[in-house]
């Protein structure tokens, strides 16, 4: 009896589910791969992406006279969050990095939000006066709602491990990494890392 004949419907149904399962398997093409966010190190650490992002639209900030907005305004484009606080001494060569970012703000596609950790607004203030930051857009977290450290009562998304310290939101306004200690964001490895997220956006 001849060994070609034609396989029965069974292993042809058999043979198509096969194909179907590997083809899911198979790995994307390069092309179709999402690409890691550029790294960007500083001599105090380097940027590390969270995975899973967690959503905080819905966390507000207050600013220095008492205006309460949720980050989901921001909703659009990515956002840094860039915690401070006026008895943090690397703050005093970041603050103005992040002035001087907050005025090409429409240029990058990316909102900077700073948050001062002081518990009074008027240290808070005396501070930007005296590194003559005029036109600085400033939050502040009095009560420690928005950032928490190992001993605060109240736990947030965003744990602070060192100051300053900051945390980079996608589009959506979900965490999507944070970078501890002093940063320059001025740097072309800054940039790239900013332009990354605001090109996904």
């Amino acid at each position: 009896m001849s060994e070609d004949r034609p396989a029965g419907r069974g292993a042809i149904m058999r043979r198509t589910l096969l194909l179907a399962a590997a083809s899911t398997l198979a790995p994307l093409p390069a092309s179709r791969a999402l690409a890691a966010p550029p790294p960007f190190r500083t001599r105090g650490g380097q940027f590390i992406e969270l995975d899973p992002r967690e959503d905080v639209a819905g966390m507000v900030l207050e600013d220095f006279a008492g205006k309460r907005t949720p980050l989901r305004r921001y909703r659009g484009r990515p956002a840094l969050l860039a915690f401070w606080a006026s008895w943090c001494p690397p703050c005093l060569r970041e603050l103005p990095i992040l002035h001087r970012l907050q005025q090409r703000e429409a240029e990058l596609g990316f909102s900077v939000l700073p948050v001062s950790l002081d518990r009074e607004v008027a240290k808070a203030r005396r501070f930007i006066d005296r590194l003559g930051l005029r036109g600085f857009r400033s939050f502040i977290d009095t009560d420690g709602l928005v950032a928490s450290g190992p001993k605060s009562l109240i736990q947030t998304p965003f744990q602070l491990y060192g100051m300053p310290m900051s945390y980079v939101l996608d589009a959506e306004m979900r965490t999507a990494g944070h970078l501890s200690g002093e940063a320059d964001w001025s740097t072309p490895e800054a940039q790239r890392l900013i332009r990354y997220f605001a090109a996904a956006a």
